[in-house]
């Protein structure tokens, strides 16, 4: 019997991000991964990782989409704790199958997804190819993982306590009677 390397999600930081792209709860198989799998290893140019995001584009034939990808923040305690063991600038050696548990409870999660293509879907091609890119990063550098997910920012805001702001207003969270008054 041969054994498989997996391309994606080889390391346990990676296969977080990769149930993102392949939930193990799905009902039928998702027809886009092939040809997103493709895309992540061939036409995947300008990604950037800011923060808790990353931006790439896919560039193919004579069109390139934008995809823009948010991750949820880490809970403070866990942020704390990872620091607690491996230090507030963990290198990627420190970050081993042990560091990984503290956090596998709390598994990454999306909280914006955009693309420029006219699909207009939160799981187009490109989004699903900028989180195989994505993982296949953190499966080089785990340390993106943390950054993904606001590691020191976690640590700073439990540090220096202070109101966050939310990033959108819902619009139900406004009365239109009491928008106009001053």
């Amino acid at each position: 019997m041969s054994s498989v390397t997996a391309e994606f999600g080889y390391t346990p930081w990676g296969r977080d991000f990769l149930r993102i792209a392949e939930p193990t709860d799905v009902t039928k198989p998702e027809p886009l991964l092939p040809r997103a799998r493709s895309l992540a290893r061939n036409a995947m140019t300008d990604v950037r990782v800011e923060g808790r995001l990353i931006r790439g584009t896919v560039v193919r034939g004579g069109e390139a989409s934008v995809a823009y990808l948010e991750f949820a923040p880490l809970d403070r305690d866990v942020a704390h704790t990872v620091a607690a063991t491996v230090g507030v600038s963990p290198g990627p050696a420190t970050l081993t199958v042990e560091v990984h548990a503290l956090v596998a409870g709390a598994p990454p999660e999306l909280a914006v997804v955009d693309c420029s293509c006219r699909a207009r879907t939160a799981r187009c091609v490109h989004v699903l190819a900028l989180l195989y890119e994505t993982v296949r990063r953190i499966d080089e550098d785990p340390r993106i993982a943390l950054s993904l997910r606001g590691f020191s920012d976690a640590l700073d805001a439990a540090d220096n306590p202070r109101e966050t702001v939310a990033r959108w207003t819902p619009l139900s969270a406004l009365d239109p009677q009491k928008f106009y008054e001053a």
